[in-house]
């Protein structure tokens, strides 16, 4: 099922039936098993017309929750980010976080620098190479349960990175940097290690 954050409230899409919930946001993303509660919830709602969704406000996926990242997760990753260093000296840093036990995890946004689907993210007028990094998103509730994905945008300044690996933040986290949605993905399963991710 499909959960998204409309201007009218949480909307919940099943199949080709939509159901719009009374809920707050901050309330539904805080349960760990949020497909349970989500069937449970539209069990006793009459569904609204198909297609309604296509005429509410969609809003960010986030409202009061923080948005954070895990970097250095693909071996290609780990290459470039070692070989922008070099020159600053920090090369080895991201050779050793990628096989370490402790990942490496910043704070990519928090609810007011986060743009929804179709919004326009930003780029540091200070860079000049800036770049859109697809990421896999995980939704997880207040006891650490991963409850749903979606697809995010990194927006990174990869030169101001590259300069010293200290710059991350100024890097990373700047106004409308982090773009999420549409919608999440609420599933108990698993997804397949083949699952893909791309934006446009």
């Amino acid at each position: 099922m499909k959960l998204y954050r409309t201007a009218e409230g949480p909307l919940v899409l099943i199949g080709e039936r939509e159901y719009l919930l009374e809920e707050s946001w901050d309330s539904l993303l805080a349960h760990d098993h949020l497909a349970r509660h989500l069937e449970q919830s539209v069990s006793t709602r009459a569904a609204r017309s198909p297609g309604a969704i296509e005429d509410v406000q969609m809003l960010p996926l986030v409202d009061s929750q923080e948005v954070w990242a895990a970097g250095v997760t693909y071996f290609r990753s780990r290459d470039a980010r070692m070989e922008e260093s070099k020159a600053a000296g920090g090369g080895n840093f991201y050779d050793r976080v990628y096989d370490a036990d402790r990942p490496e995890l910043f704070l990519k946004a928090t609810a007011l620098r986060v743009v929804g689907t179709g919004e326009k993210v930003s780029i540091r007028e200070d860079s000049q190479w800036n770049v859109p990094e697809p990421e896999l998103t995980l939704v997880i509730g207040s006891g650490g349960r991963i409850s749903g994905y979606t697809i995010g945008n990194d927006m990174s300044s990869r030169d101001i990175e590259g300069e010293n690996p200290l710059y991350l933040p100024q890097a990373k986290v700047y106004d409308r940097a982090c773009a999420l949605g549409p919608c999440i993905f609420v599933t108990d399963e698993t997804l397949p290690k083949e699952t893909k991710i791309s934006i446009d």
